[in-house]
This record gives C-alpha cells, structure tokens and sequence, in this order.
C-alpha cells in the first residue's frame, strides 16, 4: 500500500525573507521610477518655456519689440490716469493659440473690483472668466501649486485666478532698497536681504505719478512698468540674456498670468532663494516657521525665481533657447545673466 505524499507549505522564515527581497527591489526602484517621472515632468517644463520664448519672438517679429507689461500701482491711479494692467502674457495670448480667450478681454476694465488708494476706473467683472482661465502650458508639472487660487494682488486681491509658473525677467533690480535706492547701474548691498542689488526698485519709473509715463528703469526684459524691450536693445547677447523663468505659484501673492504685477521676477535673490526662518509648506505656500503663518505678502523674499525641480531651474534666453541653471550658479554671474545691456561678459561654464 503506497504512502501518501505529506504537502509542504511556506514556513514563516522564509516568508519573511521574500517579503524582504521585494521590498528591497522596490526601494531599489522607486527612485529610479521617481527619476524618470522627474525627467518627464521636467521635459515638459523645457517645452512650455520654449514655446512662450517663441511666441515672444513672433510678437517682435510684427511689432519690433517684445510685448509691454502695463502696471499702474493703485496709489498712482487718477480718474483719468489708468489702465487694466495687463501682463506681457496677455499680449502673447494670439501667439499662443488663445485667439478667442484674447479677443474676450474689455481693455477698459481692470482684472478685479478690489480698490486700493486711488483705484476708481474700470473695476469690475467684465474680465473674470479670461482672469480664471487656467492654460495648461504656463503651468509647470513640477509646480505643486493649484492652477487656481483667492491669493492674489492689487485689484484681483482674494478673487480667484488663475496663476503662471513662469514670469519675465525684470533683471537685477532691487526688491525692497525704496527709502534710498541706488543710481541706475551702480550695485548696493540690500539692507533687507543682504544680498547685492542695483537699479531702482522693480525698474518703476522716477515720477510714476506723471503722464505720460516717465522711461523705467528695469536691467532685464520684463517689468512690471516696461514698455517693451527690441533685441537691438539686448546688447550683451541674446544666447547670454534671461528671457523668462520659474516661480513656483504658491510662495506669493503675485502669481495671476493676467496682471502685470504679477508675472515678473528679479534676480536681486540667489535663485532658489528661501529666507531665513521661512520654509515652503506643501498645501500652503511660504510660511514663518516659528509662527506657522504664511509669508505670502512679503514680495521681498519671494518676487524672485525658483522651482521644484532638484537643483536649479528652466529659463528661456532670449534667442529662444532654454537653458537650466543650477541653483548653485554665483549670484553676481546669476545677475549678470538677467541684464540686457551692461556690458558683461558671461561664459557658458560659468553656470
């Protein structure tokens, strides 16, 4: 009479040995799966700025110039003094495949109804739904931030926008040196960063209060009261010479694509740049650690550039071609990158 043959299972031992094999396998994986996803994301970043830097070029191609950005600060406005305050991506909307979304704006109106100062003209709703349209290529996939949010500035203060990952580049003009900002050209040390700054603040004009406008200042391409910028002003090179970079939305106040105000960033930080005792919250944006409040009206520490890709940020040069810069890049040469037309030389193993 033939045995019957006894089945063997799993013993708990060597349960456990699988398990641990294939959770190594996982950890070994997981960041080479989180790489790729890393590249992907950051593929497509490259690919929204080249396409902005394009429609940049095709807007100087018909009007000589790259587009204005139209800011009037709220204190300045008169009954007779204003404008909408449109952002240099708002003249780009027709370059950008936006032909309708560009034909739906009232010029005559400003993006929000918030009053501040002298604020009286042309507020109202008729440009809400072309303010809360989200465009899927100002957003980087790196970018945490909602594409919408209520943290907004000037006359779009807490209405719902829609923001941008990408801002123009003002140069290296100071941030927060307004009680005695330095002469054009002449570099300062920022008695609230520290850090070396020049130009009048946020390149304003010296009277903004006179019509018509008075010549600004800004060193870079963009700012926020720039009348448009033409590549034979660019004389240190259009190859050497930022164009437009990356914010990450949530950090600030200044973030909604619409407003001149908000699309812009200055190279008075390092790049990356967060400030002492401040940190970058998930879900949140900038906040006080020691308080855990938020930070986000505080454009001195965060009207600049940054990203969340590991190690630097995207820019798009002004010839068109995008470049990425290490967060570690010397902050003079940094500065240098951001400035059209004063004579510095900067080599490309230099960032």
């Amino acid at each position: 009479m033939s045995r019957q043959r006894e089945s063997r299972g799993f013993t708990l031992i060597e349960l456990l040995v699988v398990i641990a094999i294939i959770a190594v396998l996982i950890a070994l994986l997981l960041p080479a799966v989180q790489s790729a996803r890393e590249a992907a994301r950051r593929a497509q970043c490259v690919n929204n700025l080249k396409q902005l830097a394009l429609a940049g070029h095709n807007y100087h191609q018909t009007y000589n110039q790259f587009p204005s950005n139209l800011y009037l600060h709220p204190c300045y406005a008169t009954s007779t003094y204003y404008w909408n305050n449109s952002s240099w991506i708002v003249f780009l909307l027709p370059s950008m495949e936006q032909q309708p979304l560009y034909n739906a704006i009232n010029f005559s109106f400003m993006w929000g109804t918030y009053q501040i100062c002298n604020w009286g003209q042309g507020l109202g709703l008729a440009n809400m739904s072309v303010r809360q349209a989200v465009i899927n290529s100002l957003l980087c996939p790196t970018d945490p931030s909602p594409p919408t949010d209520y943290n907004n500035s000037d006359e779009v203060w807490g209405q719902l926008a829609a923001g941008t990952s990408y801002v123009g580049n003002v140069g290296d003009n100071c941030l927060c040196c307004d009680a005695s900002p330095p002469s054009p050209g002449v570099r300062i040390t920022c008695g609230y960063t520290g850090y070396p700054c020049r130009s009048v603040s946020l390149g304003d004009p010296a009277n903004p209060t006179s019509y018509p406008i008075q010549p600004s200042t800004g060193t870079g391409i963009f700012w926020r009261q720039d009348w448009g910028v033409s590549i034979p002003q660019i004389t240190d090179g259009t190859s050497n010479t930022l164009m437009i970079g990356e914010q990450i939305q949530m950090v600030q106040l200044w973030n909604e694509w619409v407003e001149a105000n908000a699309s812009v960033g200055t190279t008075a930080l390092p790049l990356n740049y967060i400030g002492p005792g401040l940190a970058i919250q998930q879900g949140i944006g900038s906040i006080v650690i020691a308080t855990g409040q938020n930070d986000l009206g505080d454009w001195c520490h965060w009207y600049s550039f940054r990203s969340m890709h590991p190690g630097g940020a995207n820019f798009a040069m002004c010839d068109g071609s995008v470049k990425f810069l290490k967060q570690t890049v010397n902050l003079l040469t940094y500065q240098a990158l951001s400035t059209r037309a004063l004579g510095e030389i900067v080599g490309s193993d230099q960032y």
